[in-house]
């Protein structure tokens, strides 16, 4: 690389004094030839200082500042500054980590992973096995809940000391009249709704900042092996997915409607589209009929925003029923409503 950088130096920049500059005068002068501006100019980034490294790092979202950080040893170490990851986590999470212990780093990469996890709720089943087979859900998973307002589980019921360390509320601030009177246990319950203790536990802390702060220090020592995969499994899966969830996550009148809509004029298997909407149907053959739902499925809709690709597909298909209203109510419009459909 270093040769390439030299040959493309001397082909498009030529140097002073050269015999292609055309500079004969300050030969018969005897005038010295000056610095070339390759030897003025730095080579590359990496000559640069690191305070100016810093300066254009500034100005790089998370995930091309990780990009950047995986090149080479130098980068890497730039990268790795608490200042940037400080700067990232106030400005996404609203959250000042100015005296905190564990790195900036770390806790931008942790409260990312659990809110991308956490927004996949409605349409992924391995989440909701994970935190609606019991009630509460594994203490892990419960105190990454204490981040959020709206929870869909039924009301807990904790004995103050372990509302005390998921939540951080003092035992001074629960109140008596959610006192849960059971004969069968020895100790005192008490019986609150996720957007409750969400609230008293903002109010303790302050902000929600500092409800972040509680639970990073209490996850940070903890294992994170299985919110990782879930992430995994979310970057791997998540255009299935969203896809699955728009397409049967409807009504059955919505559901008939989007189906007479996705399959008019469409060349299609009965067999396949006969169990539409079932734990056996094939996705992936619904999302090849049409070239917008292949190319969401596989990524390539909306530079890979899953949120916005499937408002595509969404305003895609309201256009087609717009479309299909409107030939319907001409008189010509008869003789376009049999379907093409491929027996085999």
């Amino acid at each position: 690389m270093e040769f390439w950088a030299e040959m493309d130096r001397a082909e498009l920049v030529p140097t002073y004094g050269s015999e292609d500059s055309g500079c004969d005068s300050e030969k018969q002068s005897g005038i010295p030839p000056g610095p070339s501006v390759a030897q003025i100019l730095p080579r590359q980034i990496l000559d640069l200082s690191d305070e100016v490294l810093m300066l254009i790092l500034e100005l790089l979202d998370p995930t091309s500042l990780l990009n950047a950080g995986s090149t080479c040893r130098t980068l890497y170490r730039v990268c790795l500054s608490d200042s940037l990851w400080t700067r990232h986590c106030r400005f996404f999470f609203r959250l000042s980590l100015c005296d905190e212990t564990f790195p900036p780093k770390d806790a931008f990469r942790l409260l990312y992973i659990w809110h991308k996890v956490y927004s996949t709720l409605p349409y992924n089943r391995q989440l909701q096995d994970l935190l609606f087979k019991t009630c509460p859900p594994p203490k892990y998973w419960t105190q990454w809940l204490v981040l959020e307002e709206m929870v869909p589980l039924p009301p807990v019921q904790l004995p103050d000391y372990e509302i005390e360390e998921l939540w951080g509320i003092g035992k001074e601030c629960v109140l008596e009249s959610h006192r849960v009177s059971d004969d069968q246990s020895t100790e005192q319950l008490y019986k609150y709704t996720w957007k409750e203790l969400h609230n008293i536990a903002v109010l303790q802390h302050e902000h929600l900042g500092n409800v972040m702060k509680y639970v990073l220090r209490k996850q940070f020592v903890n294992s994170h092996d299985e919110l990782e995969w879930m992430y995994h499994q979310y970057c791997r899966f998540r255009f299935q997915w969203m896809f699955a969830y728009w397409l049967f996550g409807v009504s059955k009148p919505c559901s008939r409607n989007l189906r007479r809509i996705y399959l008019w004029w469409q060349t299609y298997s009965k067999k396949k589209t006969f169990c539409w909407g079932t734990a056996g149907c094939d996705v992936q053959y619904f999302a090849s009929l049409h070239h917008v739902t292949e190319d969401y499925w596989r990524g390539k809709l909306a530079k890979g925003d899953e949120t916005l690709g499937i408002r595509t597909v969404e305003n895609y298909f309201s256009m087609c029923k717009s479309l299909l209203a409107w030939i319907l109510g001409r008189s010509w419009g008869r003789l376009k409503q049999k379907k093409i459909s491929d027996p085999c």
